[in-house]
């Protein structure tokens, strides 16, 4: 048995079979344990008993030497006084692969708090309080020592709680960063460390100054996006913190309909970046198949709105219906403002936006838009003509533009002039 259990592992080695790992090498210290398992087949046993056969195949990948799991190299946070704008990218995107930071916090926090979280170790059997602080586990384990009942009370755990079932390792997280009345959903407020622990720590100090960061940025941001539009430059500061307090920022797909014509707008936008089509309606003929023609309604481009411009101001405040349509051009980032944030604000606003604003193509006359019509028909019409004239002249010569010699590579420098052929 001892003889024939190396040649089976080589098999096994030579051609690994579905599902199973490489190994390193044999443990032959395991194949003697193997070989010595009492009821084994051999020349005095015949056939191997239920209960040996049983134990050789619990025992038998023992002999096998496996590969030591390599972890992934967790980074070192720098310190984030000297923490560079790399490194600050570079913490941002591994918190964004953490589920339970990732979850906890947005976006535009994470981007802030990469430029402020620090690392801590500690030893085994240390308490770590989480009451001003939020933790996340990057290695090490611990188990929790001060949870959050559901009357909002901090109590000890029971000792009779199985360990095994309530450990925190890699990927968990405790503490706490706002007061026990809004965490009814994070039960874990302080942990006995179980092993040395590194720690990524985020305090409320530094997470309440990263908020306060965001919302005066987004303030000056929506503030910039009113004032740069032309009705808004020289409006009081008072009157334009109003409007800035009602804004929220939204994106829209590339060919969304924000305003139909004929209909009254639900939003006013200001547009951030991003360009949105000004489209009218008309309706004209459309020649059909043996000379028949039909009414067709056609949706004719007059214009574009950019940055720095806004719509929607005066089709609320009036209850006036769209002259155009607005479709976006590209992906559009506007600055919304609801069609019940609008009525609900104060006679005072009201009155100032509807003397500032301009609605959108109101000058227009049908007479122009049937102009513009036209000339658009022309253009497209001078454009078939042209494609069929040059198409018609090239084929007429055989010319098939791609092929044979019509493939020639005009970048390269021709050297034929520079080395005429001698002359006779």
């Amino acid at each position: 048995m001892a003889a024939l259990v190396p040649a089976a592992v080589c098999r096994i080695r030579s051609a690994p079979t579905a599902g199973t790992n490489y190994f390193l090498g044999i443990d032959y210290e395991n194949v003697q344990k193997l070989c010595n398992i009492s009821g084994l087949q051999s020349r005095d046993n015949p056939q191997s008993t239920p209960d040996a056969h049983c134990e050789f195949l619990q025992q038998y990948r023992k002999i096998f030497i496996q590969p030591k799991p390599v972890l992934p190299k967790i980074p070192v946070f720098a310190s984030p006084y000297y923490r560079t704008r790399a490194e600050r990218l570079i913490t941002y995107k591994i918190l964004r692969l953490l589920p339970a930071i990732n979850k906890r916090f947005a976006d535009e926090e994470l981007k802030d708090l990469s430029a402020k979280i620090i690392m801590e170790s500690w030893e085994k059997s240390c308490i770590v309080f989480g009451y001003q602080s939020f933790y996340f586990i990057l290695r090490g384990c611990a188990k929790p020592y001060l949870l959050l009942d559901e009357p909002l009370r901090p109590v000890h755990p029971p000792p009779w709680l199985d360990p095994t079932l309530s450990l925190l390792a890699f990927g968990d997280s405790f503490g706490s960063l706002l007061p026990m009345s809004d965490n009814a959903g994070h039960k874990v407020l302080s942990v006995l460390t179980e092993s040395n622990c590194q720690l990524v720590k985020i305090s409320t100090g530094q997470f309440e100054n990263v908020r306060e960061e965001i919302i005066v940025r987004n303030f000056a941001m929506k503030e910039k996006v009113i004032q740069a539009c032309r009705s808004y430059q020289h409006w009081p500061k008072l009157s334009l913190s109003k409007l800035v307090q009602l804004i929220n920022w939204k994106k829209y797909p590339k060919d969304y309909v924000l305003v139909k014509e004929g209909e009254i707008s639900s939003i006013v936008g200001f547009i951030k970046s991003g360009q949105c089509y000004i489209f009218k309606d008309i309706e004209g003929l459309e020649k059909l198949p043996l000379g028949q023609v039909q009414s067709e309604v056609k949706h004719i481009i007059m214009g574009k709105l950019s940055g720095n411009q806004s719509f929607g101001e005066i089709s609320i405040l009036l209850r006036k219906p769209f002259t155009c349509t607005l479709i976006t051009a590209t992906e559009v980032e506007l600055g919304v403002i609801s069609k019940r944030d609008i009525l609900g604000l104060e006679e005072v606003y009201r009155m100032l936006l509807q003397q500032t604003s301009e609605p959108i193509l109101v000058n227009l006359t049908q007479e122009e838009v049937n102009n513009r019509y036209i000339s658009l028909e022309k253009e497209k019409q001078w454009k078939r003509f042209k494609n069929k004239v040059i198409k018609e002249t090239i084929l007429y010569r055989g010319i098939k533009p791609g092929v044979g010699k019509w493939n020639f590579n005009y970048s390269k420098k021709d050297n034929s002039k520079k080395n005429p052929p001698p002359s006779f």
